[in-house]
């Protein structure tokens, strides 16, 4: 059953409600039948209306009501009108916002039976050739990009738990697997899609695993063979936004990064109050590693960085730990529990730490990689960005 949330994750990527094929003014209507209502009640709560809504996406607004009917039985049938002047991507809507059924308005009749007591596939819909594709593309979608996160949890679960490289090393093949479909579908169904609607929504969808290049040459492709699309085209400009907000962020980074400049001395005591200073470490490669026990995204990386230390320990490589803690118990047992076997530091101070003023950083966990001549040649580097850098320099 497609829930309004479950359909919210897949539209949300539609770039704006837009104009895809002329079409006269004037009113569409969606009618059809329903069952089962009763059966949901015990689960959603009362069913006493269907909706037919006009969702803007791209747009800071909530969706529109165009009509509304009753439903005081279980069974019965509806008839609900909309006006559109353009070809759009409507809702029809159970209930609180619990159950909805896509449609798109390419025909002036629209005819939909639901099943509201069936899990899945609970609606068919006829009159409408592009809702049906849109039911289609929504299914077959939703099942290939689950096994993609499927498989991308799992890698990441192996990460954490260390496991041998054999074992990774296959989850990884999965995980490539996975989008390599994934991609495969959503290229042919934008190859001999006709219905720009459609291929808009998928194009949108395959932003988040397809290579720059692809997505590129796929908008570009559609663009030529439908020109005046506005879908399209509104597609293409939010894309050139979001590059040039990309490149604007990447400059900013790189004016603020480290890496290039001479590493800043910072001294802070460690678990004994003795001040341990960065320049102590001057003639060999060090990893400045900034983090918290009270940060769950460090103590996620923690094992990422204890593999880096047993890997590389004895290759003129240290680390200093520099803790943002402000309860010392709880530094001192998160080094035990995590095994971070190498020099810690922590004036205890929170994000009013030296450490902070010094680098200006303001988020953990961070790190800076510093040269045996003290020169930062690399900043942020978590998991197998890490250890990759490590073997550059190192082996």
């Amino acid at each position: 059953m497609i829930r309004k949330a479950l359909w919210a994750t897949f539209s949300v990527c539609l770039i704006l409600a837009a104009s895809c094929q002329p079409k006269k003014k004037g009113t569409f209507t969606v009618s059809g039948t329903f069952k089962n209502a009763d059966k949901l009640t015990a689960v959603e709560g009362p069913i006493s209306k269907v909706y037919l809504m006009e969702v803007a996406y791209g747009k800071d607004q909530p969706p529109v009501v165009l009509d509304s009917a009753k439903l005081p039985v279980s069974n019965g049938s509806f008839n609900l009108t909309g006006v559109a002047k353009t070809q759009e991507i409507f809702e029809l809507v159970f209930g609180n916002n619990a159950i909805a059924v896509p449609l798109i308005n390419d025909a002036l009749e629209v005819r939909v039976n639901v099943d509201l007591g069936k899990k899945d596939d609970f609606y068919d819909v006829s009159g409408s050739t592009a809702s049906g594709q849109l039911k289609d593309l929504i299914t077959v979608f939703g099942k290939k990009n689950f096994a993609v996160e499927q498989s991308m949890a799992t890698l990441d679960s192996l990460k954490q738990a260390n496991a041998p490289d054999s074992i990774q090393l296959a989850a990884t093949a999965q995980k490539n697997n996975a989008i390599q479909d994934l991609n495969t579908y959503l290229k042919q169904f934008l190859n001999t899609g006709t219905n720009p609607t459609l291929c808009a929504l998928a194009l949108s969808w395959s932003s988040r695993s397809f290579p720059r290049s692809d997505f590129e040459a796929s908008l570009a492709d559609l663009l030529k063979k439908y020109p005046d699309n506005v879908v399209l085209a509104g597609l293409k400009q939010n894309y050139e936004q979001q590059l040039a907000q990309m490149a604007e962020q990447e400059k900013s980074e790189k004016d603020n990064s480290w890496v290039g400049k001479q590493a800043p001395d910072l001294s802070l005591p460690d678990a004994q109050g003795h001040s341990v200073s960065l320049a102590s470490f001057k003639g060999k490669y060090v990893l400045v590693d900034f983090w918290a026990s009270w940060c769950g995204p460090c103590r996620a990386e923690n094992p990422n960085v204890v593999k880096a230390y047993q890997q590389f320990k004895g290759k003129n490589f240290a680390i200093l730990g520099v803790s943002l803690d402000k309860e010392k118990n709880a530094w001192l047992q998160a080094i035990q529990a995590d095994k971070l076997d190498w020099t810690q530091v922590s004036d205890l101070k929170f994000w009013n730490t030296k450490a902070v003023e010094v680098f200006k950083f303001n988020g953990i966990p961070y790190n800076v990689l510093i040269d045996p001549q003290g020169k930062v040649i690399g900043e942020s580097l978590r998991g197998d960005d890490l250890e990759n850098k490590l073997k550059s320099v190192l082996n």
